[in-house]
């Protein structure tokens, strides 16, 4: 037994031979009421105690045991001892005496000789009394009390129970492997039946002694009968104790079950029911759960978690559970004696302790069920707990090489026994009832939990092992630890998929049969696993605190496997397919079902058999791997597919257990595991969350939207690193700028800096190696976070050398080492002298480690050298050799190396050469084969260690935080779909690859459809969830597959993709989208290749799939513009292809396939039909393309496209017109293209639509119909053809003979399109379109103006109208404009004929729903027509027509505006009279009519002119209408006065009179007010204010744009260009002389009146220009002969100066107009004084100002330097012309004698006098030899002073003699004239009449008349003497 321990290792499962156990004999007495029962129905154990019944069933073996007795005591054994005889005859004595009756016989007497028995030396003895004590424990004998002392208690309390001795007894009789083998196998018997005996029940020591026999014996044993059943009767012991857990489980369930029913329908308060406290439910602890340390082991702060951490992991104090407790037994009970308080279990000595219990009574009925429950439990965790110790043990080199050694065969078998118990017992793993309470703290921990450390401390010393049988168990164990504990392990599984199986797979010298088994055995089934998959991604992916995205590098990992090239030819694809048919049928796989593994006896196992990949089995290993990597995506998909279609509406799946509330099950409800049959646990447990009390924490919610912004956070940090790794500065102001590292502080840079796992130790070297000062202090505080506190220099410095990779300049490692040694000696003052020491000792040491351990160094460092070279560094001391010593041997024998860089050295170290299929087993044989293993082996070891360094340091957080909740480490249970969205987004990329690749790779059939299947999976779930990117690619590559682009090349492969690619379609139709287009673009070279196939020659039908150089000329024949594609010697047809796939395509099949995917469209959602109706028309534009001029053209797809509009025509409109956006632009597009066949069969087509949905009733309000015929108006805009015009018109005329009375708002368009034909410079088609127009005016005017197109009815004669080719044409459409009136007030349809007089037309829509219309009926009828002729007006070119157009206007307007409103009055001005006169505020656009004077004299004789005087009539005419928009007329008018044209200026003068005059007596005091403020406007604008600031440099470039009625045109011009005004040539001439242009021309505005000298005098005092000559030169020339420089004038500059001299003339006009129009009586005696007043200061401000400019002589000499003008300027006009018509007015006003004139007088005196004194001064003060042309300008205004005042009253004029009789005198000392003397005669008659009393005919005797010429003035004629003077001046 000894050697038997020390050999127990591995694991095995059931033999393949059970030998049958015993089974109880059923009592045939009625008198005890016993209901017959399976053995295995472990209710008996709760369900009776009765052991009497019991006894008397063994009477029918008493012959058997009489018989074992008697032989024992005849044998020769007995004779030599007389113990034996003497025990057997006394029992044999006892027998007899009861009479058969054996309850009164004492157990211990029958023992007895069996007992002594067992120990003879007679085999045949030893094997009798073996089978008699099995029989006896089989009839549970040994359980019954010596009858003679009826105490329960009597026995020793020293004696250990009789079935625990009669095991003892049992195991006693193996003595190693000389035991005889009968004797072995009547042991595996007796045990047997001691173990499967449900009477009385085994546990503890006993159970243990029972199960490690068996094992023990399955070891020594040379018999391989005895190890196969020694193998099978252990795997049904171990299961028998785990089926009565699972029992137990069930009725504890139940139990929990009938308290909660209790509770539910107890009327009690709680607080009453203490007895409930005391159920089942109360054995299970409710502050620390099981569930909480299983499913929240990361509850606590997150620490790395290794392989290593398992080695020394401890989730459950078990310090006092031992192999050697007591033995335990549990009886039979019966119901009526349950409240006897007889305890059923014994133990040798004492009774257990019992169980911590509440209340007493009856509810200790319910206590001690759960303390037999526990005992139970105890026993599946020893058992358990023994068989992951057996396989922990360590194997030996030469038991690694031979499978049949004994440690081999233990670890084997111990295995399997764990595999066996996780797949057919994983319920008692799962239940939430399964728990255990620890001795010391009596606390309940779950079982999981309570034996993970051991489970995965096997794991993590077999997981990667090297041995191939050990490697493949233990990856079924992982696999079942994957499905059924993930919430448990969520930890522990993602560091053994991470340092185990992911890093198999990443090494390239991992041997092949482990990277299989890895792919076969655990990623193919988390793939064929939804809900495991999905939770992996969930748990591992989307938290941010795993180690890694697991399910992405799982899919990547399997997609490069599947995705490595593996030469092979066809031969062994079909062998591995066969090969793989063969496996999938076989059954009894143990893997799979759970059933009997293979044996493990040594005659079985084959010593140094081969491993399996290097049998030949007839195609490479890798191959298979490769192919078992592609199913595994498969699956993969086929999960992700059932995943996301198998949920509820509410996310849930369907399949998940739901309680009585509703709410999900925590627990994932499987079906029944058992293979032996009977009913499942779960069956018990599916109504139960979980035991009452136990208060497991619920999992994380799944919620999709979260863990997709927790996905994002992750994928985040992952590019913040990788973007360190490569650049780390720019990587840590990333990681900062996310948030990552909270701030820029260096400790909190250092702090992640060491925390994370994934940064490059070569880059984070380089990084803090770095001199700059916040790397410096970043790399100080990194140094800082290590504690080097009590930790020996190598440890503390191979520690330090392990965060980084040291760096390989000298500096940046002298900078770290000097941080290392400050901080060593910081945690450690007393290791050395200083610093120093410890820095010249760690550069030694890693001087060392170089030395020791480089390939480059010849001669190795010596440890003399190693000490000589340290030698006084410890501040001139010495340190000890021993320690320099020891160190030298430590770094020798463990390198400093990154774990990194060592695993990628074990990985070299494996990398050898693969032994060849062809060998066999002499392949593997010798050296090449023990070094591969050895490598193998090594790699294994690394993984394993670094496995268990994880793991400790998961026990480590977990020991140090507990099992404090945090959500973040929960296990996140899947119960939604929408996971696999972002999952597949995540790995699509990896799935593509490998399956094109493998698609594009092979020939095999059976792969290219399993390859197609994915694609078809992949496309699916993209389309699903809406995966652009992933749906586009796959849908791309599965049309690249098909091949269609290159037919000769076309394979049986292909048409497989090409009929996924149209079940797809239809299938996945509605979610397809973008990706139509692939597959119709498909479609569509499947369509070619038809015809070719069918005979078409191959140039005849263009390849839409390779572009095209450009498109070919119409001359350029089929075969020509086709034959560089192919050879000349091809086959007639053009087809090099295969005819089977010929054939194929042309199927009838294939060919309902693709009509069944245009016929579905109707089926396609509103959505779905757009994507697929613009990827048709994408496709049909790809044909039309590709067929260049060709006569035959492609138009597959367009026809389509009619045949898909024809399905999808009924269709709710908003869907249609969605479609018809799509459509009718397609029909554009091909309407207008080059190829007119093209053209023809596109108009065709949609003539065809276009009627066929004229069919379809359209209802008032809708423009469906306007919208459907829009192509043809766009085609015929477009189209360059004649013919193609044609067609579109004839189309047209077609459509409305067959369906005029089907039209409705389809007018609107078909009058677009006879619009665009009216614009065509083709007689024809002009013809064609008026004569069809001209038709329907006339036939169908009535059902026009019903459908409301009566609009559109008049744009498109206006159209015509303005046609100046065809000027017949245009006329008689202007006509019918002008008809259209009197035919609309004659139509019954027009609402307007309802109130017109007159005779009425017959109705021509009487049956024809009218539109509707939210226009008024004046926005409806009248401004159609009304903007038709002004649109004509403004746009037409020909004269006659835009003449008529102007007259029929206003013709209108005044013939019907009678009755327009209000508010469509200032619509019509707004809109229409307004515009007409827009252009004179576009200074741009009439300066470019002014370039071609004689049109712009045309456009304003004919046009403007006649259009203002219109203006002015129509205001008149509707004066009472329109009196409000007076306002806008005078700002029309003065927009017209402003402007820099002399025609138009005057022509808005004379308007603006007429405006006034015919309006005279209509005006109202407001009116006048608005007149004068007009005037005040035009004053200021006119005011050339910019003549002050001219002459600055500076300030013109400003004021360029400030005139004020336009914008001056931008950007200098060439002076041919120069925007000269339009009566610059001859109104603003030099020195005021006249050209031959000025004659045309009004002299009021020459530039001599506006801005003239005084004098020829005046011009000399300008400074000539004059150079200084040195005396000393020469200078012949004469200077006065010599011309003057001439003065450069910018453009802009002289732009400016125009603008500032065309106000000056403006200003002229205004002051002419003010004379004229005041001269007039009416106006005169209509306007109120106080305006006159005001209009009379705009004239006295004129004076003065012109007065100031006239004065300022340096100012006007500047001007003149600068080219103003060619003279210096005055203002001399202005200023004599505002005065005279000032004073003229004022002294009519003074003289008027009316009642309002002469309330004013004061005023009018007060504004007349100062500026009568003013003139005359100025007068006097002019030089008369120097301002001569002055005085002639200002004597006749003196003279209209002077007879002015000679007029005045003698009142008046007494009282202004003192003021003026100066003046006068002044006069007469000055050459006077005619006119002047007479006014200063008459002057003085007054004088002497007033003042001297002298009447004036005795003055006047002797002189001549006086007064005569001037008294028409004082009577009233003041304009007449204004004009007198006017014309004096001209």
């Amino acid at each position: 037994m000894q050697a038997s321990a020390q050999n127990g290792d591995h694991a095995a499962t059931l033999p393949h031979h059970e030998p049958p156990p015993p089974t109880a004999p059923i009592d045939t007495t009625t008198a005890a009421g016993r209901i017959p029962r399976e053995r295995t129905d472990s209710q008996s154990t709760t369900a009776t105690t009765s052991t009497r019944p019991t006894a008397r069933v063994t009477r029918s073996s008493m012959v058997f045991i009489i018989k074992a007795l008697e032989d024992i005591a005849n044998s020769k054994d007995a004779k030599k001892r007389k113990a034996l005889g003497d025990a057997a005859q006394r029992a044999l004595q006892a027998i007899n005496g009861a009479q058969g009756d054996t309850f009164q016989i004492d157990p211990e007497i029958i023992f007895e000789p069996l007992s002594l028995a067992t120990e003879a030396t007679t085999v045949s003895v030893v094997t009798a009394a073996l089978d008699c004590i099995g029989t006896l424990i089989s009839y549970s004998y040994f359980s019954l009390p010596a009858p003679s002392d009826p105490a329960a208690g009597a026995s020793p309390p020293e004696k250990p129970p009789l079935i625990d001795r009669a095991i003892d007894t049992i195991c006693d009789c193996f003595q190693g492997e000389a035991t005889p083998n009968e004797v072995q196998m009547q042991i595996l018997k007796s045990l047997l039946a001691a173990i499967l005996n449900d009477k009385i029940v085994v546990h503890g020591a006993g159970l243990l002694k029972s199960v490690r026999l068996p094992y023990n014996i399955f070891l020594l044993s040379k018999s391989s009968a005895n190890q196969q059943i020694a193998q099978g009767t252990l795997t049904q012991m171990v299961g028998t104790v785990f089926e009565r857990v699972s029992a137990r489980l069930r009725a504890r369930a139940i139990r929990a079950q009938s308290k909660t029913s209790l509770e539910n329908v107890s009327a009690e308060p709680k607080a009453n029911g203490d007895a409930l406290h005391a159920s089942a439910g109360d054995d299970t602890p409710t502050a620390s759960t099981p569930a909480t340390e299983a499913e929240d082991p990361m509850g606590e702060e997150r620490q790395k978690m290794t392989l290593q951490t398992f080695e020394t992991r401890q989730s459950f104090d078990d310090s006092r559970l031992t192999d050697s407790a007591p033995t335990t037994v549990t009886r039979a009970r019966r119901s009526g004696t349950l409240g006897k308080q007889h305890s059923s279990r014994t133990a040798s000595g004492h009774d257990l302790p019992s169980i911590t219990v509440q209340g007493e009574g009856a509810d200790s009925i319910i206590s001690e069920d759960d303390e037999e429950d526990e005992i139970y439990m105890k026993d599946a965790f020893l058992v358990f707990r023994a068989m992951c110790k057996l396989s922990t043990k360590p194997l030996r080199v030469e038991d690694a090489l031979d499978v049949r050694s004994q440690g081999m065969r233990s670890k084997l078998l111990s295995l399997h026994i764990i595999h066996t118990i996780l797949f057919n017992h994983s319920v008692v793993f799962t239940s939430p009832q399964a728990t255990i309470r620890s001795p010391g703290s009596r606390e309940a921990t779950g079982f999981t939990q309570a034996v993970k450390q051991y489970l995965c401390l096997s794991q993590s010393r077999n997981g990667a092992s090297s041995v191939q049988k050990v490697f493949e168990v233990s990856a079924e164990i992982f696999w079942l630890m994957t499905k059924y504990l993930r919430p448990q392990l969520k930890r522990e599984l993602e560091v053994f998929l991470k340092e185990i199986y992911l890093a198999i797979l990443d090494k390239r010298a991992a041997p092949t049969w482990q990277k299989t088994c890895v792919v076969q055995s655990l990623f193919a089934r988390v793939s064929a696993d939804p809900k495991a998959l999905v939770e992996i991604y969930l748990n591992y992916d989307c938290d941010n605190t795993a180690l890694d995205n697991i399910y992405q590098r799982i899919v990547e990992h399997v997609s490069k496997v599947a995705s490595t090239p593996v030469p092979v030819n066809a031969m062994q694809q079909q062998a591995y397919m066969e090969q793989n048919k063969t496996l999938s049928s076989a059954g009894g796989d143990w893997k799979e079902r759970g059933t009997l593994p293979p044996s493990l006896t040594t005659a079985s196992m084959v010593a140094g058999a081969p491993p399996v990949f290097d049998k030949d089995e007839g195609f490479p290993p890798e191959y298979a791997m490769k192919m078992q990597s592609l199913e595994c995506l498969i699956e993969a998909l086929r999960s992700m597919a059932q995943w996301s279609q198998h949920s509820t509406p509410d996310g849930s799946l369907s399949h998940v257990a739901v309680d009585a509330d509703g709410r999900p099950s925590v627990e994932e409800i499987r079906e029944s595991i058992d293979t032996r049959g009977g009913e499942s646990i779960v069956s018990a447990l599916s109504g139960l969350e979980q035991t009452p009390g136990v208060e497991t924490p619920p999992p994380m919610s799944d919620d999709p939207a979260e863990l997709e912004k927790v996905k994002a956070r992750k994928t985040a940090l992952n590019n913040a690193i990788r973007q360190f790794n490569f650049k780390p500065k720019r990587g840590i102001k990333q990681l900062i700028s996310d948030g990552f590292i909270p701030s820029s502080d260096p400790s909190a840079i250092a702090s992640f800096l060491l925390s994370s796992e994934r940064i490059n130790k070569k880059s984070l070297g380089e990084y803090l190696g770095e001199g700059e000062e916040d790397n410096i202090k970043i790399m100080h505080a990194f140094v800082d976070a290590m504690d080097f506190a009590r930790t020996r220099f190598v440890d503390a410095l191979r520690r330090f050398l392990q965060s980084f990779r040291l760096p390989g300049e000298a500096q940046k490692i002298d900078r770290l080492m000097l941080k290392f040694a400050e901080r060593y000696c910081s945690g450690n003052p007393n290791a050395f002298a200083n610093a120093d020491t410890a820095y010249v000792l760690g550069y030694s040491v890693i001087m060392l480690n170089t030395d020791q351990h480089s390939a480059q160094v010849k001669v190795r460092m010596t440890v003399e050298d190693f000490i000589k070279n340290n030698r006084g560094i410890n501040d001139n001391a010495n340190l000890p050799d021993e320690y320099l010593t020891g160190i030298y041997e430590e770094i020798q024998r463990n390198e400093i190396v990154l774990d990194t860089e060592r695993e990628n050295e074990a990985n070299l170290r494996g990398a050898l050469p693969q032994p060849s299929n062809q060998g066999g087993l002499a392949s593997v044989i010798g050296f090449r084969r023990d070094a591969g293993l050895h490598a193998t082996a090594q790699a294994s070891e690394e993984m394993s260690n670094r496995t268990e360094q994880l793991y400790r340091s998961i026990l480590r957080t977990q020991k140090r935080g507990g099992v404090v909740a945090n959500s973040r480490g929960r296990f996140m249970s899947a119960l939604k779909s929408q996971h696999i969205g972002p999952m597949f987004n995540e790995t699509w990329m990896s799935f593509l690859t490998a399956l094109s690749g493998c698609a594009q790779e092979t020939q095999n059939i059976e792969t290219i459809r399993l390859c197609m299947e994915g694609q078809k999976l992949a496309i699916k779930i993209a389309c699903l969830f809406d995966l652009a990117d992933p749906r586009q690619a796959f849908v791309a590559s599965l049309a690249r597959s098909t091949n269609l682009y290159n037919l000769s090349e076309m394979k049986a492969k292909n048409v497989e993709a090409l009929k996924v690619l149209l079940d797809i379609a239809h299938t996945e139709g509605n979610l397809l989208k973008e990706s139509w287009r692939d597959i119709l673009t498909c479609i569509s070279q499947l369509d070619r290749f038809q015809l070719i196939s069918s005979g078409v020659e191959e140039g005849a039908v263009p390849d839409v799939m390779r572009t095209q150089s450009g498109t070919q000329p119409n001359g350029v024949s089929r075969k020509g513009a086709a034959a560089p594609r192919r050879s000349t010697n091809r086959p007639p047809t053009g087809g090099n292809y295969q005819s089977e796939i010929a054939e194929e395509s042309r199927s009838a099949d294939m060919i309902r396939g693709v009509d069944k995917i245009f016929t579905n469209t109707a089926n396609l959602s509103g959505e779905a039909i757009v994507h697929f109706v613009r990827a048709l028309t994408q496709v049909s534009w790809q044909e039309i393309q590709s067929s260049g001029q060709s006569d035959s053209p492609r138009t597959y797809s367009l026809q389509k496209l009619v045949e898909i509009s024809a399905y999808n025509m009924l269709r709710v409109r908003f869907e249609w017109n969605n479609i018809w956006q799509i459509l009718g632009q397609h029909f554009i597009d091909v309407g207008c293209h080059n190829n007119t066949h093209v053209v023809f069969f596109a108009l065709n087509s949609l003539r065809q639509l276009s009627m066929r949905f004229m069919e379809l009733e359209e209802l008032p309000g809708f423009k469906f119909q306007k919208d459907f015929l829009k192509p043809f108006e766009f085609i015929l805009s477009n189209a360059n053809q004649v013919a193609v015009k044609d067609m579109v018109l004839r189309c047209l005329i077609q459509m409305i003979q067959a369906r005029g009375d089907m039209i409705r708002s389809g007018w609107r368009t078909m009058f677009g399109v006879f619009t665009v034909a009216a614009k065509e410079p083709y007689e024809a088609i002009v013809n064609l379109s008026f004569e069809n127009v001209t038709q329907v005016y006339n036939d169908r005017f009535g059902v026009v103006v019903s459908q409301g197109a009566f609009a559109d009815l008049i744009v498109c004669l206006t159209e015509f109208s303005k046609n100046m080719r065809f000027q017949k044409r245009s006329l008689q459409a202007i006509e019918t404009l002008r008809s259209s009136v009197p035919k609309m007030l004659r139509t019954p349809e027009c609402p307007l004929s309802w109130k017109a007089p007159g005779t009425k037309d017959k109705p021509q829509a009487e049956n024809i729903p009218k539109q509707p219309s939210r226009q008024t009926e004046e926005e409806q009828f009248w401004f159609p027509v009304l903007f038709a002729f002004h649109d004509v007006l403004m746009t037409g070119e020909d004269l006659e027509v835009r003449s008529r157009a102007l007259n029929y206007l206003f013709e209108t307007l005044t013939r019907y505006g009678g009755n327009f409103p209000r508010d469509f009055w200032d619509t019509l001005w707004r809109q229409l009279l307004y515009p007409i006169f827009m252009v004179l505020k576009d200074r741009k656009a009439l300066n470019h009519e002014a370039a071609n004077h004689e049109e712009l004299s045309v456009w304003l004789s004919t046009t403007l002119i006649q259009a203002l005087r219109n203006m002015i009539s129509l205001f008149t005419h509707f004066f009472e209408s329109l009196e409000y928009m007076l306002d806008r007329f005078l700002d029309l008018l003065a927009l017209c006065i402003c402007q820099e044209n002399d025609t138009l200026a005057r022509i808005g003068s004379n308007c603006l009179q007429q405006l006034i005059l015919q309006n005279v007596t209509k005006f109202q005091p407001l009116h006048w007010e608005q007149i004068v403020g007009s005037f005040v406007d035009l004053f200021a604008r006119t005011e050339a204010r910019e003549l002050f600031s001219a002459a600055t440099s500076s300030s013109y470039e400003k004021r360029e744009g400030s005139f004020s009625n336009g914008i001056v045109a931008e950007g200098a011009k060439s002076p041919s260009e120069d925007v000269t005004p339009l009566f610059a040539n001859h109104a603003l001439q030099a020195n005021g002389t006249p050209t031959g242009k000025e004659e045309h021309t009004s002299p009021a505005l020459r530039t001599e009146d506006a801005l003239s000298l005084s004098t020829d005098a005046e011009r000399a005092l300008s400074p000539a220009p004059s150079k200084p000559h040195p005396s000393e030169l020469e200078d012949f020339n004469s200077t006065s002969s010599k011309p003057a420089a001439p003065i450069v004038v910018t453009a802009a500059r002289r732009r400016y100066f125009n603008q500032i001299i065309t106000k000056c003339v403006l200003q002229l006009l205004m002051i002419e107009t003010v004379s004229e129009l005041f001269n007039n009586d009416a106006v005169y005696d209509r306007i109120p004084s106080h305006l006159l007043l005001r209009l009379m200061s705009l004239l006295k401000k004129s004076y003065h100002f012109a007065k100031r400019f006239n004065e300022d002589r340096d100012l006007r000499t500047r001007l003149f330097c600068e080219g103003f003008m060619k003279q210096p300027p005055n203002l001399l006009k202005q200023e004599s012309g505002s005065a005279s018509v000032y004073v003229l007015i004022l002294l009519r006003m003074y003289s008027d004698g009316s009642d309002e004139r002469a309330a004013s007088r004061p005023e009018t005196e007060a504004a007349l006098i100062p500026l009568c004194n003013d003139i005359v001064l100025s007068y006097l003060s002019l030089d008369e030899e120097t301002q001569q042309r002055n005085i002639v300008t200002w004597r006749p205004v003196v003279v209209d002073v002077l007879e002015g005042l000679n007029a005045f009253p003698e009142a008046d004029f007494g009282r202004l003699v003192e003021t003026f009789a100066p003046l006068a005198v002044g006069l007469m000392s000055r050459e006077m004239g005619p006119e002047l003397q007479r006014a200063v005669q008459g002057f003085w008659l007054k004088v002497c009449e007033v003042r001297l009393g002298i009447e004036r005919g005795l003055m006047e005797v002797g002189m001549p008349a006086l007064g005569s010429p001037s008294s028409p003035t004082l009577r009233g004629g003041g304009g007449f003497g204004m004009q007198r003077r006017m014309s004096r001046q001209r």
